[in-house]
């Protein structure tokens, strides 16, 4: 079990962020793979994406209905880029076929125009239906959650957990399957009065592919190997329990989720080091014209 390997890898992660908060003159590693690709940071909130979004749309809308802070976390994570949400604004009134027509309009215009629309951090995806994937991601998948939010915040205030709504929120089109899309919309949620203090943080969580493939190489199985949920989260539980013998105490707390999202970061990293591909991204330094 390559648990110790898993754990050096997200120490080394945080040691960049912290160099780098420090002002320290970049590169901020001698690891070469780190050097020269993305990898999110440790906690998610510490990446830029994320830091937005809190200070320029969920905290300022704190006071919104509760429904609707839930669909905009949605909303945002499924085009998934600062420049989108600014030109699109927050959505009050998304079950008008007006309003969602002009953001459909506005992310077509924007490709058109090789403007940023869709997020590259992760694939988003149309499901194999043959429309553009700005119709299917605002008719298909985020029209009817705009219906179904309602129930699913009357379901987080009641149950306060994060699995619970999970579990109905997976029932909807475009946050099935792995549950990938439910967790990033569920994980900001929890951020917000939708599901603050969710009481199973830190005992479930969903996991993506990435992390289940994160999960074969720390268990050392085959890296398509297949496993029913309720193993992989006992696996996920255990890994996380290991957290006080190889995560420095003066280091930022852990969650459960911290671990889930590292394990896709760990895939990508032993990817590149083992000759099996490379992440979508390269790493480019403010000051370079061009990375290693």
């Amino acid at each position: 079990m390559r648990t110790s390997d898993f754990y050096a890898f997200m120490r080394e992660r945080e040691l960049i962020r912290l160099r780098k908060e420090e002002g320290l003159d970049w590169p901020w590693t001698d690891d070469k793979i780190l050097q020269t690709y993305k990898f999110t940071n440790v906690n998610r909130e510490h990446d830029r994406t994320t830091r937005w979004m809190r200070e320029h749309w969920t905290e300022p809308n704190k006071d919104r209905p509760l429904a609707e802070q839930l669909f905009n976390c949605a909303f945002f994570r499924y085009f998934g880029t600062i420049e989108f949400a600014e030109a699109a604004g927050w959505q009050v009134a998304f079950d008008n076929p007006v309003v969602c027509k002009q953001v459909i309009d506005l992310a077509a215009n924007r490709l058109k125009e090789k403007r940023r629309v869709f997020t590259g951090a992760y694939v988003i995806t149309n499901q194999g239906i043959s429309a553009p994937k700005q119709e299917v991601v605002c008719n298909l998948f985020l029209s009817p959650l705009w219906n179904a939010a309602p129930n699913l915040v009357e379901l987080a205030q009641v149950s306060k957990s994060w699995e619970v709504v999970a579990s109905e929120l997976m029932k909807l089109q475009g946050f099935g399957g792995s549950g990938f899309m439910a967790k990033e919309v569920l994980q900001d949620a929890i951020h917000t009065p939708v599901l603050e203090g969710a009481l199973d943080q830190n005992t479930w969580c969903p996991i993506g592919p990435g992390a289940r493939r994160g999960l074969n190489r720390v268990y050392e199985y085959d890296i398509k190997g297949k496993r029913p949920f309720k193993q992989l989260l006992k696996e996920l539980l255990a890994l996380f329990g290991q957290r006080s013998f190889h995560w420095p105490s003066n280091y930022l707390e852990l969650d459960l989720h911290m671990i889930q999202f590292q394990l896709c970061e760990f895939d990508k990293y032993e990817r590149v080091r083992l000759g099996q591909g490379r992440p979508r991204s390269k790493y480019k330094h403010e000051n370079l014209n061009s990375v290693p």
